[in-house]
């Protein structure tokens, strides 16, 4: 609070201060230390909940929302690692998928086409989300998606497409690639 106070006072920051002061929760994250990071803030409890929810599906852990009016606190905790099998069809955007999933702390298994996805999945007891890689002809990818919805319907389907004008009707999700807001809510709403 001393922070927000002093911004206050500087008069180089008027917008910066008036953001600070109008934003009465304030969401940080619980770090493996134990110390706490200021993330972000909202504006009421609902919708720093909502952004929690999206938080947590990229970076699982325990989130603080902290009232700055009464000081109260919640603390949420997400779900354990989601378990995230992706199929993919061009193996460098696979690879940095992949290590995208797993910094934000997913448990992930990848593979490379739709004959090795259905070879792999018959070991596999338990999957959170399947994500479907964009490049590969939309009839290959079609095809995945339909499989999955009939062997495993119980389990979300998230199609990643170049453009909006390429959906997969049978997809749970369609997301269209680079757009990052979209990305975090869907994900977060497929795995939980």
């Amino acid at each position: 609070m001393d922070t927000q106070w002093n911004l206050c006072f500087n008069l180089a920051y008027p917008a910066r201060c008036k953001m600070l002061l109008s934003q009465q929760f304030h969401i940080s994250k619980v770090e493996s230390d134990g110390s706490v990071r200021l993330i972000e803030q909202a504006d009421d409890l609902e919708r720093a909940r909502e952004r929690v929810k999206k938080l947590s599906a990229f970076s699982p852990g325990e989130y603080l929302i902290t009232n700055q009016q009464t000081g109260e606190k919640t603390s949420i905790k997400s779900h354990v690692k989601q378990i995230v099998f992706q199929i993919g069809y061009d193996e460098r955007d696979l690879s940095a998928r992949t290590e995208l999933f797993r910094r934000c702390g997913h448990h992930v298994i990848s593979v490379v086409d739709n004959a090795a996805a259905k070879h792999a999945l018959t070991s596999i007891d338990n999957v959170d989300v399947f994500v479907v890689g964009p490049n590969a002809p939309e009839e290959t990818r079609k095809e995945m998606v339909d499989w999955l919805k009939a062997n495993f319907p119980k389990v979300k389907v998230v199609a990643l497409i170049p453009s909006v004008s390429c959906k997969l009707p049978s997809a749970d999700y369609n997301i269209v690639l680079n757009d990052w807001d979209e990305w975090l809510s869907l994900l977060s709403a497929a795995t939980s």
